[in-house]
């Protein structure tokens, strides 16, 4: 429960409506909702009745609120002036004070006649007397003079979210878009960490842990076990992408219905992509929706499927078809859970690379320097390293769009390529990169061919996957990759590609000319 307190002008309308939508909880104005339920306005009640009998009313409602599920709940100014409210309010919720200057106040509101204060005489003198009731309520208090509303509830997510228990050396990535605001955890040792790691799940009775990694889920099982009052169950499914279907899914909802799992309840993701996959689109859907922690075990979801709120299925005709968009609560990724060889390993070295290519950030750097032992021996502390700038930069992007309507989908960059690349090789392809690292080679051609990008980047591209171990070349025609287009996300009136017109520049829904596209895959063929 977050509630905004402040003086008239402080915000908490505008700023509640924006914090609602990242924190992925309702927004109530405490005013509107006695307008519904007295069917009359504030001006009208305090004309008609007086202050007094408003208070009172007002502390009935906002005690009845305070009772009920999460909001993200905006009180008028002069609420917690009521002694009763002001202890309501000291004693449990989370308490954002968003202050205001008077001047700042005045200028905000003038003009605005439903306001039944705003013209009181002493207006003044009661702007002072609330600023020590306001603070003294405050679990933060945060200044909103001359800042805009987006900077004051950034302020606002952070605090909120912030972790209480993060080990030394952890980096700690906050994803905020509109379906939820999390932290996603990054280090060493944290499978042991996990309890102490989520977030608040007052209401949580039981956790259920869904698994492909039998090693990883007892360090993770014992750290839920310390937390009192919470169960905590382990299903096991195949981390397989053959596995990753309708099927999967209705077996495991199966399970939860059993053990009559509530909608409060955890669900716990551990494993490669497809377990999180599976556990996401479960989280999603059962009981219509239910917290979601995921814990990825292998470079590919660590770097890359664990974190942004999708999860995807199979069917015959085409790999993650079907989906939601479903924002976990946390993420935490031990780095020590990755291991070369390990399935999903290849794929996560690809996708970090897509995140440098379309960032051209650091991660440029990170991944030519360290390429050789990414690739033969990797060190713990630079897979921690690769999977943080990889997640910065796909928190970025899935902040600003969430639903994949714009930005987003510059993150399917070589997968329109790719996916069709899999489709025609085997689903055996799928987890190893190798499709993706063609459909970047791909991608590239075809940039070059449009006169988007020169040699150079091209070479890039080839530098960076072949470094790290991932093939550059292959032989595929239109014709063969055609079927699978036609089932591709972004196909209209043509399949659509993601392109780069220079490092870090992407551009989506480029419809290529027929020539132009089949010379690409010839430059595949023999660069």
């Amino acid at each position: 429960m977050i509630v905004l307190v402040g003086f008239m002008g402080a915000g908490k309308t505008t700023i509640g409506r924006l914090l609602a939508d990242k924190l992925g909880l309702p927004f109530l104005d405490s005013d509107v909702v006695i307008e519904q339920r007295s069917r009359r306005t504030v001006r009208e009640m305090f004309a008609e009745d007086g202050e007094p009998a408003f208070r009172a009313l007002e502390h009935k409602i906002v005690a009845d609120l305070l009772g009920g599920p999460d909001v993200v709940l905006a009180l008028g100014g002069g609420a917690p002036e009521h002694p009763d409210t002001q202890k309501l309010l000291s004693d449990g919720p989370t308490v954002i004070y968003l202050q205001v200057g008077y001047a700042q106040a005045m200028a905000r509101v003038a003009g605005d006649e439903y306001r039944p204060m705003l013209h009181r005489p002493g207006l003044d003198d009661l702007y002072l007397r609330r600023l020590d009731t306001y603070g003294g309520i405050a679990t933060l208090t945060i200044a909103t003079d001359g800042r805009r509303p987006e900077a004051v509830a950034s302020d606002v997510v952070e605090h909120v979210v912030r972790a209480p228990h993060v080990p030394p050396g952890t980096s700690t990535i906050l994803v905020s878009c509109t379906g939820g605001t999390y932290n996603v955890h990054v280090g060493a040792g944290l499978l042991e960490q996990v309890g102490r790691l989520l977030p608040d799940l007052p209401y949580a009775r039981t956790a259920t842990l869904i698994t492909g990694d039998r090693t990883s889920v007892v360090p993770v099982a014992d750290s839920l076990r310390r937390i009192p009052d919470l169960t905590v169950h382990v299903i096991e499914v195949p981390d397989q992408q053959t596995g990753k279907d309708l099927s999967a899914v209705g077996s495991v909802a199966g399970e939860l219905a059993e053990r009559a799992v509530h909608k409060d309840d955890l669900i716990v993701g551990i494993g490669g992509e497809v377990v999180c996959d599976i556990a996401g689109f479960v989280a999603s859907t059962y009981n219509r929706g239910m917290p979601l922690a995921l814990v990825p075990t292998t470079l590919g979801a660590q770097a890359d499927s664990a974190v942004g709120g999708k999860a995807s299925l199979n069917l015959p005709q085409g790999r993650n078809l079907i989906g939601t968009v479903h924002q976990p609560v946390v993420v935490i990724a031990d780095a020590t859970a990755v291991r070369l060889g390990q399935e999903g390993y290849r794929a996560g070295l690809a996708e970090a690379v897509k995140h440098a290519l379309i960032s051209g950030g650091p991660l440029v750097r990170l991944l030519s320097e360290h390429a050789e032992s990414l690739r033969d021996d990797p060190d713990p502390g630079v897979l921690a390293e690769v999977v943080t700038r990889s997640v910065q930069v796909k928190a970025d992007i899935v902040g600003r769009d969430e639903r994949e309507r714009g930005d987003r989908l510059h993150l399917n960059y070589g997968h329109t390529f790719g996916h069709a690349i899999e489709q025609v090789s085997g689903a055996g392809t799928a987890d190893d990169g190798q499709a993706t690292a063609l459909g970047m080679m791909a991608a590239a051609y075809l940039a070059r061919r449009q006169g988007r990008i020169g040699d150079d980047l091209v070479e890039l591209h080839r530098n960076l996957l072949a470094g790290l171990g991932l093939p550059v070349s292959g032989r595929f025609t239109v014709d063969e990759l055609r079927e699978a287009w036609l089932r591709d996300k972004k196909f209209r009136d043509g399949a659509r590609f993601i392109v780069l017109n220079g490092l870090g520049r992407p551009e989506a829904g480029v419809l290529p000319a027929p020539e132009t596209l089949a010379a690409a895959l010839r430059d595949l063929t023999d660069p």
